[in-house]
């Protein structure tokens, strides 16, 4: 009789302790799924997000709320872009709202997200000039109904990320830093090839916020600068600009064969030759070169949209500056990138 009932008595608390053990397993499931299961949208309250490559004046800025609606705007100067009756250049602005839902959370920190509407104010095309600047409607970019983008919270790791994704979240120079995942929030469309970095509303400025290069007159950015820049031979819309962060300038300008971008910034120590081009690629070819008399490098590599981009950095030890120039262009065959930075470019006799 004992042994019966202490069998029994057994039994029964065996098949308590499993049950607490499925209760348990069950609360732990529920919140383990609750950690994976996330709102990113309630996540990026308060996140600026901004598509900005940090070369021209031009960037994409939105604003995504708890329920998915968000607030944007396209902007981009051109004050090379002049006529008689709007002297100071124009700028090509687009204001826009729309929807934002969810698709699937791929992982803990990745998100599919699929852009259900966007409603542009204005119509494309219509323009008012104010005091000498010419202000033009324009469709929105990088933002586009139907579009299914990624979302990438900070500390997704790196791996896996092409090099046009690490150029647009700002982490192209990864291995030089030695990151291994992303700092701030990245949401990336693989149709427009283009990414938003997102920090918090607020914070200082820098490349992953609102694009911090200001269009100034040419003679001004070179008092800035404190070295001379000459407009090259058959450059056509010329825009000079000044980065006071990084106390930078910068020449934009087009040319038959190319878009190209002339910078210059002081460096410390002297002696340094470093990469301020902002064109991070894993770059195909590569040699020494010299322009003016600089010590310098030049690289060429075809990108992913099937474009070349060649990179030409210097630097001028006496003023203790350093150079870039890159053009990124359909073709370079017969394009001599050096000459044309020595047109730019004065050397400081020392």
């Amino acid at each position: 009789m004992f042994r019966n009932n202490h069998h029994g008595f057994t039994m029964r608390l065996l098949a308590l302790m499993l049950a607490a053990v499925l209760i348990a397993g069950s609360a732990l499931a529920e919140d383990a799924s609750s950690a994976l299961a996330k709102d990113p949208f309630a996540l990026l309250e308060g996140i600026d997000l901004s598509l900005c490559s940090g070369a021209g004046a031009w960037s994409t800025d939105i604003q995504i709320h708890a329920d998915g609606t968000f607030k944007g705007t396209y902007h981009d100067s051109e004050m090379g872009d002049t006529a008689d009756n709007y002297p100071n250049g124009s700028m090509y602005i687009s204001e826009f709202s729309g929807k934002m839902s969810v698709v699937e959370q791929v992982s803990a920190t990745i998100w599919k997200i699929r852009v259900d509407e966007v409603n542009q104010e204005g119509k494309t095309g219509e323009e008012t000039i104010e005091d000498g600047l010419r202000y033009v409607t324009c469709d929105p970019y990088g933002v586009t109904a139907g579009d299914e983008m990624m979302l990438y919270q900070p500390g997704t790791s790196l791996d896996g990320f092409s090099d046009s994704m690490k150029f647009w979240a700002h982490v192209f120079d990864a291995e030089q830093q030695e990151l291994t995942e992303l700092k701030d929030w990245f949401l990336y469309s693989s149709k427009e090839d283009a990414g938003f970095v997102g920090t918090p509303a607020g914070a200082a400025a820098g490349v992953s916020m609102i694009n911090p290069w200001e269009d100034l007159p040419l003679d001004q950015v070179q008092k800035l600068i404190g070295v001379p820049m000459n407009i090259p031979e058959g450059a056509e819309k010329a825009i000079s600009r000044w980065y006071e962060g990084e106390k930078m300038a910068e020449l934009q300008f087009f040319r038959t064969n190319g878009d190209f971008c002339f910078r210059a910034k002081p460096v410390a120590p002297r002696g340094e030759l470093i990469d301020i081009s902002g064109m991070y690629f894993t770059w195909q070819y590569q040699e020494d070169v010299t322009v003016g008399g600089c010590t310098g490098t030049l690289a060429q590599v075809q990108s992913e949209t099937g474009d070349w981009v060649q990179r030409c950095l210097w630097y001028d030890n006496a003023a203790g500056v350093s150079y870039s120039l890159t053009v990124v262009a359909p073709d370079v065959d017969g394009l001599d990138l050096i000459a044309l930075a020595e047109q730019i470019f004065l050397p400081t006799v020392g």
